[in-house]
């Protein structure tokens, strides 16, 4: 007889959502990496602007080229904060699928439990079983009780 665990299907489904709530989450990580290279990327170019625009001033810079440095600032400050803003959702996004993954892991971890309670159970059924049968083979076998003559 073979051990049968009336739960499996569920706990593979359970393993698979927990394997895609991890590749989710790992996709998501490399999402946030991504958006703080470009913010930092961003901030350093916004910087290297601000440095040259100093240097102009100093040395003498024209109207056109002046409003053309403060435009730049003006919409890269603009696009760092919408990419600010995607990096928190990002960061949300993530915090809720670590939540998911977490209650996926517990189920799991539950009905593998469930399943080695349940093998457990049956390994003793099993060796009782076994036990059963080889006492009743004792108890079958003829006795053979023959007298030896002494000499």
């Amino acid at each position: 007889m073979k051990f049968h665990f009336r739960l499996q299907s569920l706990l593979n489904w359970k393993k698979n959502l927990e394997e895609c709530s991890q590749m989710r989450l790992a996709r998501k990580k490399v999402q946030l990496q991504a958006q703080e290279e470009e913010i930092t990327e961003l901030m350093t170019r916004r910087h290297e602007n601000e440095e040259r625009l100093r240097e102009k001033v100093v040395s003498g810079v024209g109207l056109g080229e002046y409003l053309l440095h403060k435009e730049f600032d003006e919409d890269s400050f603009e696009d760092l904060l919408n990419k600010e803003n995607r990096k928190e959702r990002t960061q949300v996004e993530i915090e809720g699928e670590r939540k998911v993954l977490t209650g996926f892991m517990k189920e799991r971890k539950m009905l593998e439990r469930l399943k080695e309670k349940g093998l457990k159970t049956f390994t003793g059924k099993m060796e009782k079983l076994e036990q059963k049968n080889a006492d009743e083979l004792v108890l079958q076998r003829p006795c053979s009780t023959g007298k030896r003559g002494l000499r």
